[in-house]
């Protein structure tokens, strides 16, 4: 082109099929890689179509001379790919011929090279497809070969056709040979449960997570799960198996493990249930164990004097009769004069030993049965309405030998509802809060007695129970420890130090409610105790 137009700088501006921008000068062996900006910025003073162009002056890339006089065309476009001829020199101006031979060759030529470069394009891309297949097939292969999951392959008639190492290896296989061409439940240690992975992989065209129970080759079984797809044929009909099978054997045995520790651990916490209980009645046993010197004491009094009035009864008794005889053998009118005179008398005294003896009884029947309520173990685990002042009481009589020596007893007890509780549990707080007070105001040695006031009132969703001493209150350094186990601040053989502990595990940990304190030295100690009128949820309400 630059001979026939004897053209002093001739070249090409292209886009080829593989989308790189380029330009070849003239004499060039081989094109020279634009950027896309530069390329472009070559370009932008020729129109962009089939038509000639003039434009000057102006230096190609890579050359230093500038030539006056440059004309250009369109030699190709194809999709996004386009093309150009430039021609220049300097010695004369481009003629009207030139430009009709240039837009003929432009024309002529166009349509050879724009197939030129689709078919470039094509084989371009058709190995770049070839290239993207080879290296997928690459990937795919190193999956199935690498995979830690057996991947397999089997026909319609369920015959494995291909497998990976990591399914050799669950089957304890040497090589491929061993599995290929055998059908996949030869290796099922249930053959039905292959026959009926293979209805439902007809019926829907896929399996998850499908468990199955296969063989080693040494007969071992092993657990796994598969997921597997269908691949049918034009006329629907099952070809092909494809499955990734997963040995789950590692969790069947972590589940078996968890099991065993869940069921261990539930045994343990029966046996903690029944040990708490054991400590619980116990502490009961123990606090009665403290009174029972008083109680004896209480029992005593009214004893004594049921005692003497049976003495009293019997030698009564022998005068009624010595006078009955008498008035037997006199007879007539002396029978009314004898019993006027000795016997009238003694029926009254009679009766106000009568009197006095059912007082006795029902103070020792009232100790008796209080006694009972603390000294048996729990029945069992069900809460039932209780009536809290009832409670208090009960548990006035039991530790009152331990007060009425060191301090007067003052109730404020309001008018509450029955509460939803463990009676004999609450009962037991009660107790250990009275007794506790009763011997922190008996270690002061004080000449007068000190006071312990009691009350009880309605708070809405709760029912609440003040106890308060004026005893000498606990010090700063007890309090953060005061409800641990086994903690303590009286003298050895006092306590066992499971009396608070206890008490703050049955009102906030199965009922469900508040215990809590205010203490100040020298001024005494008040414990608040507040129990839910409908007491726990309904889960927790069980609970030990």
């Amino acid at each position: 082109m630059r001979r026939y137009f004897v053209a002093e700088a001739a070249g090409l501006f292209y886009v080829d099929g593989l989308g790189r921008y380029r330009f070849c000068p003239a004499g060039a062996g081989l094109p020279i890689s634009l950027s896309e900006e530069r390329w472009k910025s070559c370009l932008a003073r020729i129109p962009l179509a089939p038509s000639v162009g003039r434009f000057g002056p102006w230096s190609m890339p890579v050359f230093e001379s500038v030539c006056a006089f440059w004309i250009g065309s369109e030699l190709y476009a194809s999709g996004g790919n386009r093309g150009y001829i430039l021609l220049g020199r300097s010695a004369s101006d481009w003629s009207g011929g030139d430009e009709a031979d240039l837009s003929a060759i432009a024309e002529a030529i166009g349509p050879i090279v724009g197939v030129r470069i689709e078919r470039e394009q094509e084989a371009f891309e058709r190995a770049e497809a070839e290239a993207h297949l080879a290296r997928n097939d690459l990937r795919m292969r190193d999956f199935f070969e690498n995979s830690r999951d057996m991947i397999y392959t089997s026909d319609a008639a369920d015959t494995i056709t291909s497998i990976n190492a990591a399914g050799l290896l669950l089957l304890d296989l040497h090589g491929k040979e061993e599995a290929i061409g055998r059908p996949v439940k030869a290796f099922a240690l249930n053959p039905g449960d292959r026959d009926l992975f293979l209805r439902r992989i007809v019926q829907d065209g896929f399996v998850d997570d499908y468990e199955i129970v296969l063989t080693r080759g040494g007969g071992g079984p092993v657990f796994c799960i598969e997921t597997a797809i269908a691949r049918r044929g034009a006329d629907g009909a099952l070809e092909e198996v494809q499955g990734i099978v997963k040995d789950i054997s590692d969790r069947i045995e972590r589940e078996r493990e968890m099991w065993r520790v869940n069921l261990e651990l539930a045994e343990a916490n029966i046996r903690l249930s029944n040990t708490r209980a054991v400590v619980i009645q116990q502490e009961k046993l123990a606090s009665i164990g403290q009174l029972a010197a008083g109680i004896a004491h209480e029992i005593n009094n009214p004893l004594g004097f049921l005692l003497s009035n049976n003495a009293t009864l019997e030698r009564d008794l022998a005068k009624i009769r010595r006078a009955w005889d008498s008035a037997l053998a006199a007879g007539g009118e002396r029978i009314e004069e004898i019993v006027r005179r000795e016997v009238d008398p003694l029926i009254g005294e009679l009766a106000e030993i009568f009197a006095e003896s059912r007082e006795g009884f029902k103070r020792i029947a009232g100790i008796v049965s209080s006694l009972k309520v603390f000294a048996r173990a729990d029945r069992g685990l069900e809460f039932d309405s209780y009536d809290v002042n009832e409670g208090i009481e009960s548990a006035l009589v039991i530790a009152w030998n331990e007060i009425k020596y060191v301090a007067e007893v003052k109730k404020e007890l309001g008018n509450l509802p029955r509460i939803r509780a463990r009676a004999g549990e609450i009962n037991q707080v009660v107790l250990n809060i009275l007794i506790n007070a009763a011997q922190a105001i008996g270690g002061q040695n004080r000449p007068e007695k000190g006071l312990i006031e009691i009350s009880s009132r309605d708070d809405g969703e709760f029912v609440r129970i003040e106890i308060r001493d004026d005893g000498p209150g606990i010090p700063e350094s007890a309090r953060g420890r005061i409800f641990e186990p086994f903690f303590t601040t009286k003298a050895p053989g006092k306590g066992t130090g499971l009396g608070l502990s206890i008490s703050y595990d049955i009102v906030v940990a199965k009922h469900r409610g508040r215990l809590a304190f205010e203490s100040t030295l020298s001024r005494g100690t008040t414990f608040v105790l507040e129990l839910p009128i409908q007491g726990p949820p309904p889960q927790d309400a069980g609970c030990g």
